[in-house]
C-alpha cells in the first residue's frame, strides 16, 4: 500500500471544484466509475477489471491499486498538472469533436479523451 499524493477529499467532496475535477479524471479513466463506500472511495474500471481503494491512514490516505491500470496514479498525474496549470475553470476548456472523437483541450494541460456517449 502506497501514501497517495493527492487527498481524496479534492474529488470526492460536495464542491464545484470537485465536480470539476470529477469530470476532467473522467476523461482521464474512462471506463471507470467512482464509488463510495463506509467513507472509503474505490475506482473501479469496468472494462480492465482494475481498482483503487483509498482508505485514512493517520490524517494521510494510503491506495492500494490492483489489475493492469494504475487508476489512482494516473488521476494523481493529472491533479498534479492541473495544479501546475493554476487550477483552471471549467470555461478556460475547449471542447472538439471531430472524426477522431471527442478530446477536451486546455493550452496548460495534455489533451483529455473524453468518453463518447
Amino acid at each position: 500500500m502506497a501514501h497517495t499524493r493527492t487527498v481524496s477529499e479534492r474529488i470526492t467532496a460536495a464542491t464545484e471544484e470537485a465536480f470539476h475535477l470529477r469530470f476532467l479524471a473522467q476523461g482521464v479513466v474512462p471506463d471507470a466509475h467512482l464509488v463510495t463506500l463506509d467513507g472509503v472511495p474505490h475506482l473501479i474500471d469496468v472494462v480492465s477489471g482494475s481498482v483503487a481503494t483509498l482508505t485514512p491512514d493517520g490524517g494521510a490516505w494510503s491506495v492500494r491499486e490492483g489489475g493492469p491500470l494504475k487508476l489512482w496514479s494516473r488521476i494523481g498525474d493529472f491533479i498534479d498538472a492541473f495544479d501546475a496549470a493554476g487550477r483552471p475553470g471549467p470555461e478556460t476548456f475547449t471542447l472538439r469533436a471531430d472524426g477522431d472523437g471527442q478530446r477536451l483541450l486546455h493550452s496548460g494541460l495534455p489533451r483529455l479523451r473524453l468518453p463518447v456517449g
